[in-house]
């Protein structure tokens, strides 16, 4: 088993299971499903307010260069075509389709690829394209952008790791779709050609380990087990243990030949290729305190409460969390849609917020920090707005893990802060970027007028001298004229 990982802290989960299943929820009754995606421009609605749809079908595509489309994920009646609340921390509105059910679940007619070893990359990517796969681990980047964007493919990393601790989807998707997984990945591999696929998975997850054993008959797929471990997940800090490769906070994965994808990814990407099967559900965790934790495979679209209320809550007041425990975003209510990144849902009984005191210096932040930052000395920077000082300390590194934020004996919120000093940073930049223009726009103002002055000032002085040589050559001609005037009147005098 791998161990390399450094740093980062243990989190068991809090709230385990003794059978990772996953329940196949009911239809929603309506979906709302968000034209603006994670990444990109807003999606051009293909549809109006009462058109009849199947699920499956297109109804919305992005117009940027991800040409992202948008499937309904039910067949019914679209309804709407307005603003929507949306699984965001500020609480923001989007534009959405609103689809009502007939209660049929009927699908367009797809036919996928049977035997797609013998396809183009040009066309598996296209089926990539068009059903709509994104990075299901959180990120929520086009798959198809990123692999087109890929030269050359050394290594394709599989990463089968819970990225928090809590979350249970892409290790049940493994124990129940390890078959259509590892399809998945034959699919990945000969698209990119990589020299070598490595899957990695945490040494927790033995079933699905053994699971992925049992399918996986290619010699050119291996399956390392890593600790158990959080931020072992994170993109950079897996390759640094797999493969001793260090990417700089600047640069892309990509740029070195190395492509990372979720294992659900993957198994989306069987069902685009071989069934052609758009990608309209996914498989979510519903956790907490407040109810019993259960892996749902939801159409997306369907409300938080749809499947949080499959889980059984209990009846005193919530905090409601998407994503992860740790780097997941707080939302104010459960009519909030599930989208293609939501990955779990943790619902917990609502608890007074610790009071934060004073940094007392005790250097547990530095000792957990996956990436070796500083970040005690990143908060006083942070705090003073001091973002030159705290990019010379690798402010940039930083991928907000909140591993700091565990530890902290006075529970200072040290990512908020980091967050807070990057934005922050960022905007100093580009304040600077102006600045920086308009002095140049000024400066070559002055230059141009400048150049303007002198080079009407060099023209007036070379008429002047042409004026000046003209005269000089006019007096000349008239001095030579007067000259032969006075031979001729000489030589008239002379012959009288």
């Amino acid at each position: 088993m791998l161990d390399a990982f450094n740093n980062g802290i243990v989190i068991e989960n809090p709230y385990p299971v003794a059978q990772v299943e996953i329940i196949q929820a009911p239809l929603p009754n309506r979906v709302v499903l968000p034209l603006q995606q994670r990444i990109g421009e807003e999606a051009k609605p293909y549809v109006k307010v009462g058109d009849k749809v199947l699920t499956g079908q297109l109804i919305a595509q992005t117009p940027d260069q991800f040409c992202m489309p948008i499937h309904a994920s039910i067949s019914g009646t679209v309804v709407a075509i307005d603003e929507q609340v949306i699984p965001h921390k500020s609480g923001l509105k989007s534009n959405c389709i609103i689809i009502e059910s007939d209660g049929k679940d009927e699908w367009i007619k797809n036919k996928g690829i049977g035997d797609f070893l013998h396809c183009s990359r040009e066309t598996l990517l296209d089926y990539v394209q068009q059903s709509g796969i994104i990075g299901l681990g959180g990120a929520g980047f086009p798959t198809h952008s990123k692999l087109r964007r890929l030269q050359e493919c050394q290594t394709l990393i599989i990463n089968a790791t819970e990225c928090e601790p809590g979350i249970m989807c892409d290790d049940a998707m493994m124990q129940h779709n390890a078959r259509e997984v590892v399809r998945g990945i034959e699919v990945l591999l000969h698209i990119t050609k990589a020299m070598q696929v490595i899957i990695a998975i945490e040494d927790d997850k033995q079933e699905a380990y053994q699971q992925l054993l049992m399918f996986n008959h290619n010699e050119r797929i291996s399956i390392q087990q890593i600790p158990m471990k959080y931020t072992s997940g994170a993109e950079k800090l897996l390759i640094k243990a797999l493969l001793n490769i260090e990417i700089p906070a600047e640069e892309l994965a990509i740029d070195h030949g190395i492509l990372c994808q979720n294992v659900s990814t993957a198994k989306a990407i069987f069902d685009a290729v071989v069934d052609n099967k758009p990608l309209v559900s996914r498989v979510v965790t519903v956790t907490g305190d407040a109810l019993t934790p259960s892996n749902f495979e939801v159409r997306l679209g369907a409300s938080f409460g749809h499947i949080v209320a499959l889980a059984k809550p209990n009846n005193q007041p919530h905090d409601i969390r998407m994503g992860g425990m740790m780097m997941g975003v707080d939302v104010a209510t459960l009519a909030v849609p599930i989208c293609k990144i939501t990955n779990c849902i943790f619902v917990n009984n609502a608890k007074p917020k610790p009071v934060v005191q004073e940094c007392i210096r005790c250097g547990q932040c530095n000792q957990v920090c996956p990436v070796d930052l500083l970040p005690q000395q990143l908060y006083w920077y942070a705090k003073s707005k001091n973002t030159e000082k705290a990019m010379d300390y690798n402010l940039s590194s930083c991928i907000e893990c909140r591993c700091c934020d565990v530890v902290c004996p006075s529970h200072i919120p040290l990512a908020e802060y980091f967050s807070f000093a990057k934005a922050l940073h960022r905007q100093e930049v580009q304040e600077q970027k102006k600045v920086d223009n308009a002095r140049e726009r000024f400066e070559y103002r002055e230059y141009r007028l400048q150049r303007n002055k002198t080079e009407r000032a060099e023209m007036m002085a070379r008429k002047k001298e042409e004026l000046k040589q003209k005269m000089a050559d006019d007096k000349a001609q008239k001095d030579k004229i007067a000259e032969a005037m006075a031979r001729v009147v000489k030589a008239k005098q002379d012959k009288e």
